[in-house]
């Protein structure tokens, strides 16, 4: 898998910018999925500095939470509570209605995309400031690297 800029949530002083993702996009198209499977939505807001959103969304049956990727346009699925500040802890595949946010655009990580081996991951495009924190924080797979709480 390749990584494009911004796939850590750094950058330094002189490089341009990252884009952000769409945060309403993906608030409305959970909100969607929420209605059709007679569930409701929630916002995580974390203190600190964090590389992803998290929605929960509650149905009758299940939890999910959703994490998206700040800069890229990438969600995943957190399988155990999320605590701030510590590795998320696993990972689940997309659930059935995970297709409404391929649809809008976001890429669904499975479980085997995200337990990737960092040495197979290509890390060519991103920028130096980038390649500093996974020098320093040495995450072992993709999941670690896309969704952390590095400061």
């Amino acid at each position: 898998m390749r990584l494009e800029r911004g796939a850590t949530g750094f950058w330094s002083h002189g490089d341009e910018p990252v884009a952000e993702t769409d945060v309403t996009l993906l608030r409305s198209v959970c909100w969607e999925a929420a209605r059709r499977i007679a569930g409701r939505v929630s916002e995580s807001a974390f203190a600190g500095a964090s590389s992803f959103h998290a929605l929960t969304i509650t149905s009758p049956s299940k939890t999910y939470d959703v994490l998206c990727h700040k800069n890229l346009s990438v969600v995943a699925f957190a399988s155990a509570p999320l605590v701030p500040g510590q590795p998320l802890s696993g990972f689940g595949d997309p659930p059935p209605w995970a297709d409404d946010l391929e649809v809008a655009g976001f890429r669904c990580l499975t479980v085997e995309d995200l337990r990737m081996p960092m040495s197979k991951v290509k890390v060519t495009e991103l920028a130096e400031a980038e390649l500093t924190q996974i020098r320093y924080w040495r995450p072992e797979v993709l999941g670690d690297l896309l969704f952390n709480w590095w400061d």
